[in-house]
């Protein structure tokens, strides 16, 4: 016992005199701050908002008429012309670059040969060698310059043996050809390729020097059952006429459900029964063709697989088959050649779904 007590004595005596502050290390759980009501909690950091991605960096991207001296011409499709800087080239519909924005207007096709107008100031060797690798990578070729095509029908009121007491479809003309251009009795091919329903206008022969070619000499009005006369009519091919009231101009229905027509310098459009399905509310979308100087649109788009670009002021949209615009006319830009269609915000040209 007397061995045992020394130690226990030593170790009383630690016990109480220790110091008052530890020496330890505080714990991983010591160190986080206490949450009170006082303080608040900390917040997550938002996560940063995706940057937009660029889209092509074009000014326009416009559909590409079909130089058939046609009124509103055709559009053609699997190609768009583009511009930057006030000068124009030409792009796969997919936004492949076929030829740079050089052209002094918007590039259009040609209607006799399918061959691009390409309006540039280059040599013609130069030009020789970028069309044939237009033609090598399968992109078709540029145009030589020549005289221009004709597809257009009007109905001939000196046709020998007309009845004039109902629409005869012996007295349609098909004013076709190139440079020089005559007209000949309507085909039945015309019917296949052009539709069903044609826009045309009344015309007596051109007596000074076209006569014995067929062509038209300038516009005749015609009269509706109701007697107000028309300078645009559409004739079927069933020899029924369709008569709307005030068209400057009738455009192509093709195979599709509403046809383009001008009234007093809008666009609106037209149904299979001659009705107006919209008002006269829209201003052109398309180019003329064959080397325009002046690049403006001048034209309202006809349908393409059921659908048409449309503009309203600066709003751009897309018009569907019923004659409902399925993207408003709220948008920078629009481009549908039939195949892809092209949208315009802030970042550029995005290729975009077509609306549900």
């Amino acid at each position: 016992m007397k061995r045992m007590m020394p130690a226990l004595i030593a170790a009383l005596w630690l016990a109480g005199c220790a110091p008052a502050q530890s020496t330890l290390q505080p714990t991983a759980a010591s160190k986080e701050p206490q949450v009170t009501a006082e303080t608040p909690a900390p917040t997550a950091t938002p996560e940063p908002a995706a940057t937009p991605e660029p889209g092509l960096a074009y000014d326009e991207i416009r559909m590409i008429a079909c130089e058939n001296n046609d009124q509103p011409p055709e559009l053609y499709e699997g190609y768009y012309t583009m511009s930057r800087d006030g000068l124009w080239g030409l792009m796969r519909a997919d936004g492949t670059e076929v030829l740079p924005c050089e052209a002094l207007s918007p590039v259009s096709v040609c209607g006799a040969l399918g061959q691009w107008h390409w309006d540039v100031y280059k040599n013609w060797d130069e030009l020789d060698a970028i069309s044939r690798d237009l033609t090598a990578a399968g992109d078709g070729a540029l145009c030589g310059a020549h005289g221009g095509a004709i597809h257009s029908f009007y109905y001939d009121l000196d046709s020998p043996g007309r009845d004039t007491t109902a629409v005869d479809l012996s007295a349609l003309r098909y004013l076709q050809g190139g440079t020089p251009a005559w007209a000949v009795p309507m085909e039945e091919a015309c019917w296949e390729r052009f539709g069903d329903i044609l826009p045309v206008y009344s015309a007596h022969e051109d007596p000074e020097g076209g006569a014995e070619m067929g062509w038209p000499d300038s516009m005749v009005e015609s009269q509706r059952g109701d007697g107000q006369t028309v300078k645009w009519w559409y004739i079927c091919r069933d020899g029924s006429a369709l008569y709307p009231a005030n068209l400057d101009l009738a455009g192509w229905f093709f195979d599709e459900a509403l046809a383009p027509v001008q009234i007093e310098g809008r666009w609106a459009y037209l149904d299979r029964n001659g009705e107006l399905v919209t008002e006269a509310v829209y201003d052109p979308v398309c180019s003329d063709a064959f080397w325009e100087a002046e690049e403006e649109p001048v034209y309202g788009a006809h349908l393409r697989n059921g659908y048409a670009v449309v503009r309203r002021g600066d709003g751009w949209g897309l018009l569907d088959a019923t004659g409902t615009e399925v993207v408003p006319c709220e948008e920078e830009g629009v481009a549908w050649e039939g195949t892809t269609l092209w949208i315009e915000n802030e970042t550029g040209w995005h290729k975009t779904e077509l609306p549900a």
